[in-house]
């Protein structure tokens, strides 16, 4: 027994490093809990899946908030201060978005706040094709797995499992080191470490990440150089994309419609406007509004005057903060 724990021990030994450095650190900001999560020079990327929903557990018994823009990362060009203008003047707003996005991450996002026992007043949906053909991203690794406190911790283990195991990669460590040291950004870092020159402006009461750094590019005419505007070459895809919406998603769909009747919420989901114009397929428009009502759901897909634009585009995926305030002025028009 004495030789098989000394063998045990003599091949942990190494990891002892890497276990510490992991603790110490907290890399990912998944061991401790912080007032803001996103803060310059810290390094890797983070799940905004895991930063929404606890920096929304840490802060709802300060804030109270009762009204929430749901979505992928295009949601999180919906402005706050634009939203505000068609909501009560006393609402308080929250961003609780994620990367990638699917449809059980809305459900859970919303089942929390319910059995919190917050009011839901307001929710503005902001959805696409790709979150609606993902139930969940939890085998997209450690970015994109659903945070335990969402789950009911069902995927707890698993959870700080992915985290420590993207700390272990080697070419991981030593990118995260060289920028932690020298606090410069190359170009060989993309995949591993987040370019956070606009943390400076993230807020973190609301949640809220603008992309001052890019805006301020736009608004002097510095932006669309031919780099960027090469991206937006060769976009577009077929007219309509096949239909998604199979059983599962709508009992889910419908679970999520269920709790917004149960709090009266105020809702409106919003079908991004993509550069690749392709339109979302008929069937899942009509399910959606079979599941919402159709006075609920907005369009936005295809052709249009927005998606016929590259100015409208940070890239491809993306679209600008004025775009999403004209979406809230049309799908607000009616109150």
């Amino acid at each position: 027994m004495k030789i098989f724990i000394r063998r045990i021990l003599l091949f942990m030994l190494p990891l002892l490093p890497v276990v510490a450095t992991y603790v110490y650190f907290d890399p990912f900001k998944v061991l401790r809990s912080y007032d803001v999560y996103y803060v310059e020079g810290d390094g890797g990327y983070l799940n905004k899946n895991y930063v929404s929903t606890m920096n929304y557990i840490n802060k709802r018994d300060k804030y109270h908030y009762d009204s929430f823009i749901f979505g992928n990362s295009r949601s999180m060009f919906y402005m706050i201060a634009d939203w505000q203008q068609h909501l009560d003047d006393d609402s308080q707003c929250y961003h609780f978005t994620e990367s990638g996005g699917s449809i059980n991450g809305l459900y859970y996002k919303l089942r929390l706040i319910e059995e919190k026992g917050d009011p839901i007043n307001n929710a503005l949906f902001v959805i696409d094709y790709s979150l609606l053909s993902c139930m969940d991203r939890d085998g997209d690794g450690a970015l994109f797995i659903m945070p335990p406190a969402l789950n009911r911790n069902k995927n707890f283990l698993i959870f700080h499992l992915e985290n420590f195991l993207q700390w272990t990669n080697v070419d991981y460590l030593s990118l995260w080191f060289r920028y932690r040291i020298t606090g410069k950004y190359t170009d060989d870092m993309i995949e591993y470490i987040a370019k956070d020159e606009n943390y400076k402006y993230y807020n973190p009461v609301t949640n809220e990440e603008p992309l001052h750094v890019q805006d301020s590019l736009i608004s002097i005419g510095k932006y669309y150089d031919n780099g960027r505007i090469a991206v937006f070459d060769n976009q577009h895809r077929p007219k309509i994309w096949d239909s998604i919406l199979d059983d599962e998603a709508i009992k889910v769909l419908s679970d999520i419609r269920d709790i917004l009747h149960r709090n009266n919420t105020d809702y409106r989901i919003v079908i991004s406007p993509l550069y690749d114009q392709v339109t979302l397929n008929p069937k899942d428009i009509q399910a959606l509004h079979r599941i919402f009502g159709e006075s609920h759901v907005y369009d936005f897909s295809g052709i249009n005057e927005i998606t016929q634009d590259y100015h409208n585009y940070y890239e491809p995926s993306h679209y600008v903060p004025r775009v999403a305030a004209a979406i809230m002025d049309k799908v607000y028009a009616d109150q």
